[in-house]
């Protein structure tokens, strides 16, 4: 896929890709042992409860090849964690719970560098979409607002909405569909090559790896791909 190709529609993946996957996650799990303190359910340092909620989902990576299943949303670990801690909280106090964990994790959401130069190289070509894998739609578009990234996409794909997870091609061709563009003119950035390269492939897409690691270019990869080392080096290939 060579640089200087216009296209119809360029779609993000989030997490990984636009806001960081690793900041505020942990302060708003010790966020939850916090408001199990005050609610005098933990007795605890509220950073053992965070502690809990790591071991339990690790187990849970560890039982699915370390890759995080899409069944696996805050709700459920929330209530692994509270069984293993031997809590009994009430269904009010639970979704409070859920509740403090969402809008602190929103809160603390942060774009990653050079999201708004990749942004607008992306609207020289013409419409912006997201799409996300992600249980819960409404902390995902928190985290977008946390993040500062309110009212730049003309489309929000949400798998946990539409009922398609990546790398189903289903939602690639949904959210192309509702832009009112083919997927063979529509390019999707993301970090992941199952979910975002693997899955836009298969819906005619062109696809986008972002490798912020500066690991090695992943094998396998053919030449409907382009391996990005960050969203500055995005911008660049987006403006050809």
């Amino acid at each position: 896929m060579s640089a200087g190709r216009r296209f119809a529609a360029v779609f993000f993946d989030l997490d990984g890709t636009l806001v960081s996957e690793r900041i505020g996650v942990r302060e708003a799990r010790t966020a939850v042992g916090q408001r199990l303190i005050e609610l005098g359910l933990w007795t605890k340092p509220a950073t053992a409860f965070a502690d809990s909620i790591e071991m339990v989902i690790g187990g849970i990576l560890e039982d699915n090849d370390w890759q995080w299943p899409l069944w696996l949303h805050s709700e459920e670990w929330m209530r692994r964690t509270l069984t293993v801690t031997e809590l009994s909280v009430s269904d009010d106090e639970f979704r409070e719970l859920c509740a403090v964990y969402r809008d602190e994790r929103s809160d603390r959401a942060e774009a990653i560098a050079g999201w708004a130069d990749a942004l607008a190289a992306a609207r020289r070509h013409g419409q912006i979409g997201l799409i996300t894998n992600f249980n819960d739609g409404l902390m995902q578009r928190e985290k977008i607002r946390g993040a500062g990234l309110d009212g730049q996409f003309d489309g929000i794909y949400i798998s946990g909405e539409i009922g398609i997870w990546k790398p189903e091609p289903g939602i690639f061709e949904h959210a192309a569909t509702d832009l009112g563009v083919p997927p063979s003119e529509c390019v999707h950035i993301g970090n992941s090559i199952v979910s975002d390269v693997e899955g836009a492939l298969a819906a005619g897409m062109q696809a986008v790896l972002v490798e912020e690691d500066d690991r090695p270019r992943p094998d396998g990869l053919d030449d409907r791909v382009v391996w990005c080392a960050d969203l500055t080096s995005v911008s660049l290939w987006l403006r050809g």
